[in-house]
């Protein structure tokens, strides 16, 4: 029988692939077999605990084995998974804590860096998560997992809430059924290559769909095995890639230089690493020789996706992907990209730049508890994506910003990603992010906030002289911040809203005018 739930795809996947390693965690190490075997311990002392299918159970973790084991336990209970991101305020925690309806919330001690941050009025509800995951101090009588009330879950029924990041208000719960998670999770392992042998590096936070939807769900459902890590950090990471022989990672190209250069410099042996998938970025031009000339053996891929779609909707990779950089690939199995223009319904426009919205088995159940934000956002089975881009005659879809992030410079649409992509390719730039500032004559002008590689001072001149050779003049920043790095949110997006509103003169930058017709502004030390 094919699995049609989470409970029962990781049944399945410990029957099939029991033997093999599953989850690394530094010392620790678990086949699937062990997994699925903690994880019923796990599933048990919730029932325990009053905890009832249908109820929401939160975690409140850094990425480890607890947190993996939790997951899938909270699944076999047959309860709602509220993966909580670890780095809100008080306020924000009982936000989502309190929308969610927890009847439990799974951390570290009461004391620890995780537990003491419990909101007081939800520290009653608080379970430290290694009296769960701990192995029974008595042998405990076999149980046949495929009894727990979680495998009487039904595909439409909800799996898990991720929060979004809350960049236009109050965090929602984007609701992911068993079905949306399960259609994600071939996906991974029809064009990311997860399976068996494969081993992928998780430091994308598990309360991101990236890090849990992607990469551990479609991964681990896969057969494969999840080496996790607390937080990215390059060193750790390539010392991690090289012990472990790891064959996959995701995240912004950015990343992935760091990794290069950290290897670089010790000499260390990447060459297990066969498939890194970039999103949430733009590439910087030149950035796919770099890597060919580094790492001939990998290959790269280009991502599109929200949370609200369940991770995944195009995709790229290999030569497909060099041969048309600018886009993020097309549609995945099942899925339907259309364009919406000045907020008319959804059409199969080819070349037409407008509001891209996406149509299929990914598109998820709407928000938690918010019947209106659903209302707006999920329209006639079609999910109103806010981002700007277009489908080229073959299918190909390409984005060009956010809706909240296009500049209007004179009447002239201005697309920050563009901006941003031809500056990321100046040899001085680690990072860069276009946002737009009010001006009194022309509505607003171009902010360029630059992240300059270590060791070096680009200068505005050479930045825009950069710019200019590729762009349009009214594209071109009026001002240029020097920062040592983007402010953003755990997700990986940058904080444009902060970076529009500071390093304004008075407040906490210098301005000095240059000859470029542009504005410097440097961040003070």
């Amino acid at each position: 029988m094919r699995a049609e739930t989470l409970p029962q795809m990781f049944i399945e996947v410990a029957a099939r692939h029991g033997s093999r390693e599953a989850l690394v965690d530094g010392p620790i190490r678990l086949t699937h077999a062990e997994v699925l075997q903690r994880a019923v311990t796990v599933a048990h002392r919730l029932r325990g605990r009053g905890v009832a299918p249908g109820d929401r159970v939160a975690i409140l973790l850094p990425n480890c084995w607890q947190y993996a084991v939790g997951y899938i336990g909270v699944q076999l209970a047959g309860a709602i998974a509220v993966l909580v991101n670890t780095r809100l305020t008080g306020q924000e925690l009982d936000h989502v804590l309190g929308d969610s309806g927890a009847v439990v919330i799974l951390t570290d001690a009461a004391d620890g860096p995780m537990g003491a941050r419990v909101p007081p009025r939800h520290t009653a509800r608080r379970i430290p998560v290694h009296e769960l995951v701990a192995e029974p101090e008595a042998p405990r009588a076999e149980v046949d997992p495929r009894t727990l009330p979680g495998c009487h879950r039904v595909p439409g029924d909800v799996a898990h809430l991720l929060y979004t990041s809350g960049t236009t208000g109050r965090p929602k719960g984007s609701m992911h059924t068993h079905a949306n998670l399960l259609a994600n999770a071939r996906t991974v392992r029809e064009r990311l290559g997860a399976g068996p042998g494969e081993r992928t590096l998780i430091a994308a936070p598990m309360f991101h769909a990236t890090g849990v939807v992607s990469q551990f769900v479609g991964f681990f459902t896969g057969g494969a095995c999840c080496v996790m890590v607390p937080e990215f950090e390059a060193e750790t990471a390539v010392e991690v890639m090289v012990r472990e022989q790891i064959t996959f990672f995701a995240g912004v190209a950015a990343m992935l230089r760091l990794i290069l250069l950290r290897a670089q410099d010790a000499a260390r042996d990447l060459s297990a690493l066969r498939l890194f998938v970039m999103g949430g970025s733009p590439v910087p031009e030149g950035f796919p020789a770099e890597v060919a000339r580094r790492l001939p053996g990998l290959r790269l891929g280009n991502v599109w996706g929200m949370t609200e779609g369940t991770s995944i909707v195009t995709y790229t990779d290999g030569d497909e992907y060099l041969a048309r950089p600018a886009t993020v690939g097309r549609p995945v199995a099942g899925l339907d990209v259309a364009v919406s223009v000045d907020g008319a319904s959804p059409r199969d426009l080819r070349d037409t730049v407008g509001e891209l919205c996406v149509r299929g088995p990914v598109v998820t159940a709407g928000y938690w508890n918010n019947p209106q934000a659903t209302a707006s956002a999920f329209v006639d089975g079609w999910l109103h994506t806010g981002d700007i881009g277009s489908v080229d005659t073959d299918g190909f879809v390409r984005v060009l910003d956010r809706l909240k992030d296009m500049i209007i410079r004179g009447g002239e649409n201005i697309y920050s990603i563009e901006v941003e992509g031809v500056l990321a390719g100046h040899p001085e730039v680690a990072d860069v992010a276009i946002v737009g500032v009010p001006d009194p004559v022309l509505d607003e002008r171009v902010r360029a906030v630059i992240v300059p590689r270590p060791g070096h001072a680009p200068s505005v001149e050479s930045l825009h002289a950069h710019a200019a050779a590729a762009l349009a003049d009214y594209k071109l920043p009026a001002e240029y911040v020097f920062v040592s790095e983007l402010p953003r949110n755990p997700s990986g997006k940058v904080l444009k809203r902060r970076l529009a509103a500071s390093a304004e003169p008075g407040q906490g930058a210098v301005p000095a005018k240059t000859p470029g017709k542009a504005t410097v502004h440097q961040e003070p030390a």
